[in-house]
């Protein structure tokens, strides 16, 4: 727990500091990063894997900070500028649901934190449908079954 508060910690340091790189020349679908036909693989795996792991806790209703500071972290490292973005606006909010896990205040109504955290999620979704188009994606795993 606390090595993925420090890690989301330096992310924000990282981004902070970060020079702002200019947009691509196409503000639409990036087709580098679309898969090419016939593949099922994506060319841009940090964004692939951030969107396999969103659609999951979306399912599964999952708006614990240790379920997405993963995703947040894996979709800050993709070649997406949509999915970078969406990825840092989990990571902010799942640093503010660890903090508040951290301070262990049973008085504290996590509420807002929760809808905050089901919001930042839907907009990583939604960055992840504008670059694979929309689910089922060819790449992501076959879901197990459940007894």
């Amino acid at each position: 727990m606390k090595r993925e508060l420090a890690a989301l910690s330096l992310l924000f340091a990282v981004s902070a500091c970060a020079p702002a790189e200019p947009a691509p020349s196409s503000s639409t679908a990036p087709s580098s990063a679309a898969p090419q036909a016939g593949s099922t693989a994506p060319a841009d795996k940090f964004a692939a894997g951030a969107c396999n792991m969103v659609a999951r806790v979306i399912e599964q209703q999952d708006v614990k900070f240790t379920s997405n500071t993963s995703i947040a972290l894996r979709a800050a490292k993709a070649t997406d500028p949509g999915v970078q973005e969406a990825g840092k606006r989990l990571a902010v909010v799942a640093k503010e649901s660890g903090d508040m896990f951290v301070r262990n205040d049973p008085n504290e109504d996590t509420g807002p934190v929760d809808a905050r955290m089901a919001e930042a999620q839907r907009w990583l979704l939604s960055a992840c449908t504008a670059l694979f188009g929309p689910q089922p994606w060819p790449f992501a795993p076959s879901p197990t079954p459940t007894t």
